[in-house]
């Protein structure tokens, strides 16, 4: 079985929203609308998850201990202490559900591609349902995708194994409430190809039209989107390696 024996993962630094615009807004003859700019801003997203590539990473989606205390928990929710189950808060990581009766975990919604699945570091064998379904696991180490559901023949909200998960996900569309704190979660080497998709796209419309913007940041938007497309394989990427006689 290969073995996971190093797990980084590439940082985004996401990019702040309003600093992305002021970047925009002062190449413009005319301070253009918030909402505007968020649109295009998500239209440039788009394209980067269709024709560029989708983010990387290695989820961490059972811990298998406790990861969250009784004092963070909000008091709101609290039930009677009786028919709490206090050892699972902090089980599963934000956005996996998981159906302890059927043995199914359903992936995040910005989950687009599985890759590889990992328990204590142990890569697992994709198979048909059936086939996990009758494993006893004692060696066999199986698990099955369905769909957006992926199934193990053991109960994980139990287990004391902790669950590594390598997907593709989608980035994620700038919502419409804008603040101070409002991020776009490109990485920082997408910044100057999204200044200029946008730019490119505002300047083409009547309102701020300026042919001499728009054809510059035409011509960069292209650049950047082929450059990135091209090294996509080397961007942002989370670096595993595994023991020697496993080789990609």
């Amino acid at each position: 079985m290969p073995i996971l024996t190093k797990k980084v993962t590439a940082i985004k630094h996401p990019l702040i929203f309003m600093d992305v615009y002021a970047d925009i807004a002062m190449e413009l003859p005319e301070q253009p609308n918030v909402g505007i700019v968020r649109a295009e801003i998500n239209k440039v997203i788009r394209r980067v998850n269709d024709e560029i590539g989708l983010w990387r990473e290695m989820v961490r989606v059972a811990a298998g201990t406790l990861t969250t205390g009784w004092q963070d928990l909000d008091a709101d929710e609290w039930e009677d202490e009786d028919t709490q189950t206090w050892d699972m808060w902090g089980k599963f990581s934000h956005g996996w559900d998981y159906d302890q009766t059927n043995y199914i975990l359903r992936l995040s919604d910005v989950v687009v591609e599985v890759e590889e699945v990992y328990f204590d570091s142990v890569e697992w064998k994709c198979v048909p349902y059936e086939t996990a379904k009758d494993s006893d696991n004692a060696s066999e180490k199986y698990y099955a995708q369905i769909g957006r559901y992926l199934y193990f023949p053991f109960d994980l909200k139990t287990s004391s194994a902790v669950c590594d998960i390598r997907v593709k996900q989608s980035y994620s569309f700038v919502a419409a409430a804008i603040t101070s704190s409002s991020a776009i979660d490109l990485p920082e080497s997408y910044r100057q190809m999204l200044i200029s998709g946008v730019l490119f796209a505002l300047t083409s419309r009547s309102k701020y039209k300026d042919k001499d913007v728009f054809e510059v940041n035409k011509e960069i938007f292209e650049r950047e989107h082929r450059s990135l497309k091209g090294q996509y394989e080397n961007l942002e990427v989370e670096y595993v390696t595994r023991d020697s006689i496993y080789k990609y």
